[in-house]
């Protein structure tokens, strides 16, 4: 075998680079992407239960296990990690130039770029897709780190749904490498550098739907953001107000051809229809909202009824206010140019009629 000087330099370099390493308090770094990732889905779960979807909370309760062992296996990889790292000693130089020649030999080629090592893998193609080459790149600044790799597509061809998804185990650079996370975290350690590259590498050949950010079933197609289906482009509807993607089953539309989404979906108070925002006028008589076919001059036809009743009863009693004053002026003119005579009460004529008999 040749010697490679370039190869021996770069040996020496990983060499102090694991000097320096050793000499650091290990990271403590949780898995922070898995939590989250395992916390997003059990929201979506706990909001399938509520709105009762099926389809939705029986892929969520799914994807739930799968996110729950994703987690535990980054647990056991950073558990490992520092437990190796008690007992491992330090590989020299030419234990390292061994490693990179293996590499070499099995990547077609090893390179250096800042304080990155990486060697590129071949084009993927998993169930039909084609995915590219990936280089896998290990930062010599992070040793310490449980997971100083990243995974970078050459020639990305990522998931639909998802941008930062370009394999279904890796999404923004990170790699979900499920039971290999403890073998990469051992090799690691030892520094093995050659078998880091391989047991990454054979993750990336292996479509477990499992472990993986994104179905490969799933990858040309849109998630509905309310239950979570894949849903194709010429099916998918957008919600008006807040641009959420929503499936046939999830999209509330209204009169006038706009699509919302659960949360952003109004209804009429008078025919409950579903109603957008911009197709609701607030009735200037109770204050609600109705749709502009319950409307009529700013009023719903309860206010309406009310008002047309109120102006009914006004016109009444104008009315008869105006038959009163016409009754009264009637009466005052029958009287005009008259004297009132007073009669004298019956019992006083009789008396007087008396008196004069008696004379």
């Amino acid at each position: 075998m040749t010697f490679n000087p370039q190869l021996w330099r770069t040996a020496r370099r990983i060499e102090a680079a694991y000097g320096r390493d050793r000499g650091k308090p290990p990271s403590l770094d949780a898995p922070w992407y898995a939590w989250q990732k395992l916390t997003e889905t059990c929201r979506l779960a706990a909001q399938a239960d509520r709105r009762g979807w099926r389809h939705a909370r029986r892929r969520q309760h799914q994807q739930l296990g799968r996110d729950l062992d994703y987690l535990l296996g980054e647990l056991r990889a950073l558990r490992n990690s520092l437990e190796q790292r008690k007992h491992d000693k330090l590989p020299t130089a030419g234990e390292f130039y061994a490693e990179l020649v293996a590499a070499e030999e099995e990547f077609g080629g090893v390179a250096v770029e800042d304080f990155e090592l990486y060697v590129t893998t071949e084009p993927i193609r998993l169930e039909g897709i084609d995915l590219g080459p990936f280089e896998i790149r290990l930062n010599l600044s992070r040793l310490a780190d449980p997971d100083p790799y990243r995974v970078v597509a050459t020639e990305a061809n990522p998931a639909q749904g998802s941008i930062g998804t370009v394999h279904p185990h890796v999404h923004d650079e990170r790699a979900c490498l499920g039971e290999g996370a403890a073998g990469v975290a051992a090799a690691l350690a030892e520094g093995r550098l050659a078998d880091l590259f391989q047991i990454i590498n054979r993750v990336l050949h292996t479509y477990n739907e499992g472990s993986a950010y994104v179905e490969l079933e799933r990858w040309h197609g849109t998630p509905c953001r309310e239950c979570d289906d894949t849903v194709d482009d010429d099916d998918l509807y957008s919600c008006r107000s807040c641009d959420r993607s929503l499936c046939d089953n999830c999209v509330r539309l209204c009169g006038c051809g706009a699509a919302a989404c659960h949360d952003c979906a109004s209804s009429c108070q008078a025919c409950e229809e579903t109603t957008c925002s911009r197709c609701l006028a607030t009735c200037s008589g109770c204050l609600e909202e109705f749709c502009n076919s319950c409307l009529d001059q700013g009023l719903c036809h309860a206010c309406g009824e009310a008002e047309a009743e109120r102006e009914a009863a006004e016109q009444e009693a104008d009315a008869n206010a105006e038959c009163d004053d016409e009754a009264a002026v009637a009466v005052h003119a029958d009287g005009l140019g008259e004297v009132a005579v007073l009669a004298r009460p019956r019992h006083h004529r009789n008396r007087r009629l008396r008196n004069l008999g008696r004379r």
